[in-house]
């Protein structure tokens, strides 16, 4: 009897049940909430008609979105054929549940994917009957009352016949978990009314929504929630979402294809680039700056492209909190445009030459930079992090603009100084270069509070104080061998 007493009770197996998901790209998310309220209020509670609005925050959105796929019967694409840079999550979503319906055959569970188009289907599934909304151009030149008044719902609209053979579907569900024929609620039954209501939704969406909008700057919009950011302090969440926005194609900025990502998956993919740690360190600077509400945020920051050839402001256009928590940073990475050459190219080549070397002479070879060794040396250590982030941001400037000029070539130098000498130069510049670097990259990975940051700010201080010394008189050569150039340029007949 007691052993009795002690069994686990038996849970009766869960009833099989229609599992709907709703893909949509963003620029789609009003069409896609009126087919989903028409659905769900046509398949009642035996069906689970899944829209990713609601997806938690806290989980990955991809493990989420792969899982309720694993689950489906039925995915429906919603499309409307306009330009969208935010597509490539229902590219993953479609391509996913693809390989599912081919990895799962079972006789006992169809899968099928139905397109909801405005004017053709996405050329993937082309071939899937699907429902053709039947909204064109000219159709909205219409008020909404005369659309409302032109708009005949029938038996043999698409949609209706699409909402009954899905209701029979979960009729027959119902049957065989045992369970009795239900009787339909009155907005069941009403499938005309349904998609009429779905349909002036949708007119009305369309109609007061710009067909494209042209968006050349370069911008990102990052997705995440107060819950996620409180969870990793001064950084971002690895489930933060980054969605490229426009025609500006801001992903190739990184080197990456112009897609929705993690921002976990966007620190693997460019794990390889020397740039990495700068921009992330300028994203996170931004985004976390304006955290507070305040108005002071962090405009500073500067990055070079994976190319070497550009460099770009990143700014916060909008920040936006909304009530249930969720948070969206709007970046713009704004190209920084150098002037224009003009007269002849060898002038102006000595006088890109003298900014380029007086810059670094600025910024590395005189006692009252703030990259001095000495000013390094006495750096509090709470500076340092900042100090390094913006000695290699400097350096990356300082490459971006001599690729730029076709200062990177030493030929190019060679009219203007002897070609000893810039092999001298070279050979000295590249590993203290290089020295510098992996100090900066070790100083962002420690804590500020970290025992390490001493002898870090020491080492830095060394490498610099061994730049002073073997550089400068190099760096006094080219500066004046450009000057002497410059000066046969501008001497009077």
């Amino acid at each position: 009897m007691a052993a009795h007493n002690n069994m686990m009770p038996i849970s009766e197996p869960k009833p099989r049940i229609l599992r709907v998901f709703i893909s949509y790209a963003k620029e789609d998310e009003k069409i896609a909430v009126a087919v989903f309220e028409a659905i769900r209020a046509a398949l009642g509670t035996f069906a689970d008609v899944f829209i990713d609005n609601a997806l938690r925050f806290g989980v990955s959105f991809q493990d989420e979105i792969k899982r309720r796929l694993d689950d489906t019967d039925l995915l429906v694409v919603i499309y409307s054929a306009c330009l969208k840079p935010s597509h490539g999550f229902t590219g993953m979503e479609l391509g996913y549940f693809i390989a599912a319906m081919e990895r799962n055959q079972q006789p006992d569970r169809p899968r099928k994917i139905v397109p909801i188009y405005l004017d053709t289907p996405p050329d993937i599934i082309a071939g899937n009957e699907g429902i053709n909304i039947g909204i064109s151009r000219a159709t909205l030149e219409l008020s909404l009352e005369e659309y409302s008044e032109s708009l005949r719902i029938d038996s043999d609209h698409r949609m209706v016949k699409f909402l009954s053979e899905f209701q029979e579907t979960v009729d027959r569900l119902r049957e065989q978990n045992g369970f009795p024929k239900l009787v339909k609620r009155p907005e069941e039954q009403d499938l005309y009314g349904l998609v009429r209501r779905m349909q002036l939704s949708i007119f009305s969406h369309l109609k007061t929504s710009p067909e494209s909008t042209l968006k050349p700057q370069k911008q990102v919009t990052i997705k995440t929630s107060d819950f996620a950011l409180e969870s990793v302090p001064a950084d971002l969440p690895d489930d933060a979402t980054l969605i490229p926005v426009g025609t500006g194609n801001p992903m190739s900025i990184f080197g990456l294809p112009n897609q929705d990502m993690t921002w976990a998956e966007f620190g693997k993919l460019t794990k390889n680039s020397k740039f990495r740690d700068s921009w992330i360190d300028a994203i996170t600077s931004v985004v976390t700056s304006s955290l507070q509400g305040q108005l002071d945020v962090d405009t500073s920051q500067v990055i070079v492209s994976n190319d070497e050839r550009h460099a770009f402001r990143v700014i916060l256009t909008t920040g936006t909190r909304y009530f249930n928590g969720i948070r969206e940073f709007n970046l713009y990475f704004v190209e920084y445009l150098r002037p224009r050459d003009f007269g002849d190219a060898s002038t102006t080549l000595v006088l890109k030459g003298l900014e380029l070397s007086c810059r670094f002479r600025f910024l590395f070879l005189e006692k009252n930079s703030e990259f001095s060794h000495m000013n390094i040396q006495i750096a509090a250590p709470s500076r340092l992090h900042e100090l390094g982030r913006n000695i290699e941001r400097e350096l990356n400037l300082l490459r971006r603009d001599a690729i730029e000029m076709g200062l990177d070539r030493a030929n190019i130098w060679a009219d203007f100084v002897d070609w000893e000498y810039l092999k001298r130069m070279s050979e000295e510049w590249r590993p203290l270069e290089e020295k510098i670097r992996k100090i900066c990259v070790q100083i962002r990975r420690v804590k500020e509070d970290s025992d390490q940051i001493p002898g870090l700010r020491d080492s830095l201080a060394e490498v610099i104080g061994q730049l002073e010394i073997t550089i400068r008189p190099l760096n006094t050569q080219l500066i004046c061998g450009l000057t002497d150039s410059l000066k046969k340029f501008c001497s009077c007949p």
